[in-house]
């Protein structure tokens, strides 16, 4: 259980952050590479995902970064 602890923390602390998304993901492929962490997603007792805005004016949705990819966003330092 202490990986999930981690990972939940992990989540609690990227919020409200500007990152870079992961390089695997679609969205960076078109273009949509940086966002700002709004929320944690899942249930209570598991955060599977974060939600991010994304900064690209074509996107309108909030792309979920699933929790094994945490450690592949890149906080910004603005």
């Amino acid at each position: 259980m202490a990986y999930v602890d981690d990972k939940a923390a992990q989540a609690k602390a990227l919020v409200g952050k500007r990152v870079q998304i992961p390089v695997h993901y679609d969205m960076w492929m078109c273009g949509a590479r940086y966002g700002v962490v709004t929320s944690i997603g899942g249930t209570n007792t598991h955060s599977p995902f974060v939600r991010v805005k994304l900064d690209h004016p074509q996107v309108k949705r909030r792309l979920k970064v699933w929790q094994m990819d945490y450690d592949y966003m890149q906080v910004l330092d603005s």
